[in-house]
């Protein structure tokens, strides 16, 4: 009998306002798994390689999750037992239902995606070549529809998603506005070769907007007021892609911000796209994601600015750290 210790993140409540670890995230690290006697009926057994970390888990804890059970998510695992002749041991297998845990045992009927080995760390399968590279890649390709000279804004523009959308957004010759909340954060928008970067905290987004003469198209990351003041900047004919709305995820319903520029979107002749990545996928195909963007981070044409853990237990901090603005890159936990 080989029985391992399996320490497991578990989810116990959704909460009113951000997350508290020890509170509506616990670390439990006297869980144990049989790994030789662990029944897989048809399923597989992985251990888990490496876990992401996305703001968009905070609205699945307000719909999906269910009390006192392991907290879900994106992940890698290796295969080390299986009962499908799908997956071989030694394989690599996404899942973005993926248990917050050392092992983890996938059903027969389990949405799970074999990995290719392109020569890039596995982890990356969680960020550039994963959910938040697909936001951005399909995304861009499907609603920006740019034309050179044009001017573009991004919000959160040092996140994973944020930064993807300056660099395709550079490399058409677009002029690049993106905004961050820490100088940091702005270095690291300026290293990107951004036209204009700046700290949202300490300059107001509509002087800024104004005085570099308005934005054609806006890649809205944020939601809420940002979105309302944007509004406001956009040029006629303007296009505005919601990719998400992290100002408000920790909020209920009753606290959201209700818009008061929507007129602005008439008499400007704006659109708006909101959009969910693998709806765009399922519709539109993938733009030539898995031929282009592994070729472009092998030779350096799209960075990512990661912030790697080895520490399962602080992943509960992680997620906090990332829907108020504290992370310095995309969160991912590695394990050895």
């Amino acid at each position: 009998m080989s029985t391992v210790p399996n320490p497991t993140i578990i989810f116990v409540s959704n909460p009113q306002g951000a997350p508290v670890p020890g509170e509506h995230l616990v670390f439990r690290e006297g869980l144990t798994l049989d790994i030789d006697r662990v029944p897989l009926n048809g399923g597989i057994l992985t251990k888990t390689v490496a876990l992401g970390m996305d703001p968009y888990l905070r609205n699945r804890m307000k719909y999906e999750y269910q009390p006192n059970t392991p907290f879900l998510g994106h992940g890698v695992g290796i295969v080390i037992r299986s009962d499908n002749q799908n997956y071989s041991v030694g394989s690599h297998i996404h899942s973005s239902n993926y248990p917050f845990s050392h092992y983890a045992v996938f059903s027969p009927d389990s949405k799970l995606r074999s990995l290719k080995d392109e020569g890039l760390p596995w982890h990356l399968y969680l960020g550039i070549l994963g959910l938040a590279g697909e936001t951005a890649w399909y995304g861009y390709k499907a609603f920006v529809h740019a034309q050179k000279g044009e001017t573009i804004y991004v919000s959160t523009g040092a996140g994973l998603v944020g930064s993807v959308v300056c660099q395709l957004a550079k490399a058409e010759g677009l002029r690049v506005i993106a905004s961050a909340g820490s100088d940091s954060k702005v270095q690291f928008l300026k290293e990107l070769g951004v036209d204009v970067a700046f700290n949202y905290k300490e300059k107001d987004i509509a002087t800024v907007l104004h005085e570099h003469g308005g934005v054609d198209i806006y890649w809205d990351n944020v939601g809420g007021r940002t979105l309302e003041t944007v509004i406001g900047c956009m040029n006629k004919w303007g296009r505005i892609i919601i990719c998400g709305f992290i100002s408000e995820y920790n909020l209920a319903p009753s606290e959201y911000h209700g818009n008061q520029s929507l007129l602005q979107v008439l008499v400007k002749n704006l659109s708006i796209r909101g959009y969910v990545v693998y709806d765009v996928l399922a519709k539109l195909g993938d733009f030539g994601f898995w031929s282009d963007v592994p070729e472009l981070v092998k030779g350096g044409k799209l960075k990512v600015k990661e912030e790697i853990s080895k520490n399962l237990e602080g992943s509960m901090q992680m997620l906090v750290d990332c829907l108020v603005g504290k992370n310095e890159g995309k969160g991912v936990i590695v394990f050895e």
